[in-house]
């Protein structure tokens, strides 16, 4: 198995009096310097209380963007010592962090810093010499083949943190799923969900395709979708790939701006769609109750816009369903917990695009560069 080839971050690891570098997944929606979702933050305390508890000086890196625009944490950091419960120093540099005497350092956004996407060797230096080894705690953001996730553990002895175990763990199993195995895509891309309808086509005894993402699939299917959004590009594709597949279910029926009910066979030309209407969440309802394990990524609507009632309703019924559910996105992490159900699942991924990635291709950049380190404490 994957998971037991990579090197594990573990209590023989001597970090006492030794500065550890995590890269952790802190890019998260904020509103007026506040945090919106700290979900990604509570699931790396574990690691950063144990390591406090053992006497290492944590310095952290991670990214921040909003709308594609890069921001700087330093606004925010009241805000995140609040949600970690413990102090954290701000570093406007890498030659700051490096002479910060704190328990813990955070670093400025490295995308502030042209080093980061560029693969950037230099780059990859400066931040070694913030620390004496490397711990990957952003499983979320490990399918970007970025300076700190792909060159760093070059130079440092680096470990995969108990999170980014757990979780190539808990998705590996989705790749041997148990059956009957339902697979629900939502969300926007086609190109970012590709690779896992390609794998699963065989794997899947069922495939429901929904949120725009439907659209494409309607169109190749030959319906109207008015002015909802459609990846023309892919048309030609999903039609030869999956349309008339067995195992592929679109919606029949969808809401529409005004949250109107409309059949798939009568949207009108100035149509947009929003959400599934009723008769295609019943379908998929009916579907669960079929499913020993259930993978979900991407929601039913357009939920920023408040079209989350599909999404919601699903949620629920996974929540009681006696299936094995996997489930990461998000949008639709956000959803759950605000419904108190992120407790009621078997597992939840802190990861979208990663997650997609993985387990598409069963690796990503940051697993393989883990598995290429080697460590001497």
């Amino acid at each position: 198995m994957l998971s037991n080839r990579l090197p594990l971050f573990n209590d023989s690891i001597h970090v006492s009096d030794k500065r550890v570098i995590v890269r952790v997944d802190f890019n998260v929606p904020a509103e007026q310097n506040k945090i919106t979702d700290d979900y990604r933050i509570l699931r790396t305390l574990p690691l950063l209380e144990q390591l406090r508890s053992r006497g290492a000086r944590i310095m952290l890196l991670s990214h921040l963007t909003e709308k594609k625009e890069h921001r700087s944490f330093e606004p925010l950091m009241e805000n995140f010592q609040q949600v970690c419960g413990f102090s954290i120093k701000f570093a406007p540099t890498p030659l700051a962090a490096r002479q910060s005497k704190a328990p813990v350092t955070l670093l400025e956004n490295l995308r502030a810093f042209p080093g980061e996407e560029n693969k950037d060797p230099q780059f990859a230096k400066e931040l070694a010499l913030v620390g004496d080894l490397f711990i990957n705690e952003a499983f979320s953001q490990s399918h970007r083949s970025n300076t700190s996730i792909v060159e760093l553990p070059k130079l440092l002895p680096s470990y995969a943190g108990p999170l980014f175990y757990e979780e190539i763990r808990k998705l590996g199993e989705a790749s041997s799923p148990e059956k009957p195995f339902l697979l629900i895509l939502g969300g926007v891309k086609f190109a970012t969900k590709i690779g896992v309808l390609e794998h699963f086509m065989e794997v899947a005894d069922s495939i429901f395709i929904g949120g725009a993402l439907a659209n494409t699939f309607l169109v190749a299917s030959g319906f109207s979708v008015g002015e909802s959004p459609v990846e023309q590009d892919a048309v030609p594709h999903v039609r030869n790939a999956f349309i008339g597949k067995p195992n592929v279910m679109l919606p029949s029926d969808v809401r529409v701006e005004g949250n109107e009910v409309r059949s798939v066979s009568d949207i009108r030309t100035g149509d947009v769609i929003y959400d599934l209407g009723p008769v295609s969440s019943a379908a998929l309802a009916e579907k669960l109750q079929e499913m020993r394990m259930i993978l979900w990524n991407g929601p039913l609507g357009f939920v920023e816009r408040g079209y989350n009632q599909a999404t919601s309703e699903l949620i629920d019924l996974l929540a009681h369903s006696k299936a094995r559910v996997i489930i990461g996105g998000g949008d639709t992490l956000a959803l759950i917990r605000k419904q108190g159900l992120e407790d009621s699942f078997y597992y939840l991924s802190t990861g979208g695009g990663a997650m997609l990635e993985f387990l598409a291709k069963g690796t990503l950049p940051g697993i393989d560069a883990l598995l290429e380190t080697r460590n001497s404490m």
